[in-house]
């Protein structure tokens, strides 16, 4: 029986991961650098000193911190902008989830003052979560850790099999499914891997889909 829904936030809820696509793009021509569009797709859903450990990594004479800052100093930029857009069936679901006495929740790697100004953006009250966990909750143990999805379960007092995670990334799934969540990915910019093919309960198009599979269980 399904309890609770979670929500991943950038590729899920807005369709921001254009952005980050973007700024990728730009940035590093910037900087005079170049990697596999599946580098940037593994980034998604880890904290951000996960992602310039990695890079310092791979880039030994790149200044990793500086290159962060100017990578998110553009997005925030667009952000702020408005460019961007609430995904097609979300308000949608969320209206659904309310209606039928579902616990809602908001689990994302990004920090609570990026999550405040991107909802107040678009003129969305986060108060329609029950619960929200960000990067400034679980620190460096990001996905595909589960710890972000654990404490949401811990905080519903639901068992995780009860509960479904909407994800657009690899990471987010793997950590759905290492936490026994129900993993479905709605997909956005990432493909799904074999990984998802086979471990999701479902790899859907959009949110109207999740309307449609929920009703099914009432």
């Amino acid at each position: 029986m399904i309890k609770a829904v979670i929500f991943d936030m950038d590729g899920v809820i807005f369709n921001t991961e254009n952005i980050w696509k973007e700024a990728d793009i730009k940035i590093n021509k910037l900087y005079g650098i170049e990697f596999d569009p599946k580098l940037r797709e593994s980034f998604c859903g880890k904290s951000e000193d996960e992602i310039k450990e990695e890079l310092k990594k791979i880039f030994l004479s790149l200044d990793v911190d500086e290159y962060r800052k100017t990578i998110k100093e553009y997005v925030n930029s667009e952000i702020e902008k408005g460019s961007f857009e609430i995904k097609k069936g979300f308000l949608e679901l969320i209206y659904y989830l309310k209606n039928n006495n579902y616990k809602i929740a908001l689990a994302t790697s990004s920090d609570k003052l990026r999550i405040e100004k991107i909802f107040k953006i678009k003129n969305l009250n986060l108060d329609m979560f029950d619960y929200i966990v960000c990067a400034d909750d679980v620190g460096k143990n990001s996905k595909p850790n589960p710890l972000i999805f654990n404490l949401v379960s811990k905080n519903f007092n639901i068992n995780s099999n009860n509960i479904i995670v909407l994800e657009d990334s690899i990471n987010g799934i793997e950590a759905a499914f290492n936490g026994g969540f129900i993993p479905i990915m709605v997909k956005d910019l990432i493909e799904p891997n074999e990984f998802c093919i086979k471990n999701c309960e479902k790899i859907f198009n959009d949110l109207f889909e999740v309307i449609d599979y929920l009703k099914a269980f009432n």
